[in-house]
């Protein structure tokens, strides 16, 4: 193959690079794949794939921050034609877009899950903290026009989006935990133990979202308790 040269040639070289990765990595799973099997897979050689990635982690973040990118480019969209009335609009948006990673995106959620305590260990610092910088300045646009609905301030977006990875890693952490015990026990007891982490996640968010309603009304209601008793 020959060696790209253009930036828009090394652009397309980096996405063939990506959606190879992408592929092995549903088929085997991070742990079990090596560079040389991305690099063989692609057609060019091991020092070239390290020309573009520094490391197998810095690879796996590139591939997550595109996800990262998707996400976002969804929830522009929707708040730009769906503008929320209320918390019910938000909480519904919030929960139709998990559903929909949770069903159609496996990837987002598996590479999500790894970010923190794989990924981000041994990835390009330099790489890493412009692609941070650029995907929270989207996040904070994002959340920003949210805010224009009155319903919820910046802050109470962010840490709601923020919260949701945690939810992400927290239950899929736990269901690699559970099955890796199943596969030790007997088949008896692995049937009693046979949980879905996606259920677990999309549960976890809901319970979450209806918490995180019942205190923002209540700090409401103290508000207007307040104030009233500031005119009596």
């Amino acid at each position: 193959m020959k060696r790209a040269v253009t930036e828009e040639a090394k652009t397309a070289r980096s996405r063939e690079i990506l959606d190879t990765a992408e592929r092995l990595f549903m088929e085997t799973g991070y742990r079990e794949l090596k560079m040389s099997d991305i690099a063989k897979a692609a057609g060019i050689s091991n020092g070239l794939l390290f020309v573009y990635f520094k490391t197998k982690e810095t690879l796996f973040l590139c591939l997550l921050w595109r996800e990262y990118e998707k996400r976002l480019d969804y929830l522009e969209e929707r708040v730009k034609y769906q503008c929320p009335k209320d918390f019910s609009d938000i909480q519904r948006l919030l929960l139709d877009e998990l559903s929909y990673l949770l069903e159609k995106n496996p990837l987002y959620i598996r590479l999500e899950a790894l970010r923190a305590v794989i990924l981000e260990r041994n990835a390009d610092v330099e790489l890493l903290c412009r692609m941070k910088k650029r995907l929270y300045k989207r996040t904070v646009a994002w959340s920003r026009r949210l805010e224009e609905s009155g319903i919820l301030s910046q802050k109470e977006i962010l840490d709601i989006y923020f919260l949701e990875s945690g939810i992400i890693t927290g239950c899929y952490q736990q269901n690699l935990i559970s099955s890796s015990l199943r596969n030790a026990l007997s088949q008896t007891v692995l049937c009693t133990m046979h949980r879905d982490f996606r259920e677990d996640i999309l549960n976890g968010m809901k319970c979450y979202l209806e918490g995180f309603q019942r205190l923002t009304l209540d700090r409401g209601n103290v508000r207007k308790n307040k104030k009233r008793g500031e005119k009596l």
